[in-house]
């Protein structure tokens, strides 16, 4: 099997042998490797992953905003703190999920 990267150069269309005819679709994505069977289902998990954290970040700013409707100065705190520790949790998980699924072949 062909990789796709290959098949996209124009060079690919001229290796061919005398009398062989020209590559059409068909016989081109007869020649196309998919990614592996994993890659999908990956796909899907990772955008499921990602509209549960957004529903996590939604429910954090609401619990922020409670924080912040009596702006003590002590509240002012525990608000910047939610929002610190958010960040070097979750967000710092989901920036590594994203790296490590790129790097699935």
């Amino acid at each position: 099997m062909i990789k796709l990267k290959n098949l996209i150069s124009e060079s690919y269309v001229w290796d061919r042998k005398f009398g062989e005819p020209l590559p059409t679709l068909k016989t081109i994505m007869d020649k196309v490797e998919e990614g592996p069977d994993e890659q999908r289902p990956a796909d899907k998990e990772v955008q499921r992953i990602v509209k549960a954290e957004a529903k996590l970040r939604e429910r954090m700013i609401k619990l922020e905003q409670i924080f912040l409707r009596d702006a003590r100065p002590e509240n002012v705190k525990l608000s910047k703190d939610l929002q610190k520790i958010y960040k070097e949790t979750v967000t710092k998980f989901m920036r590594e999920m994203i790296k490590l699924r790129k790097k699935l072949k």
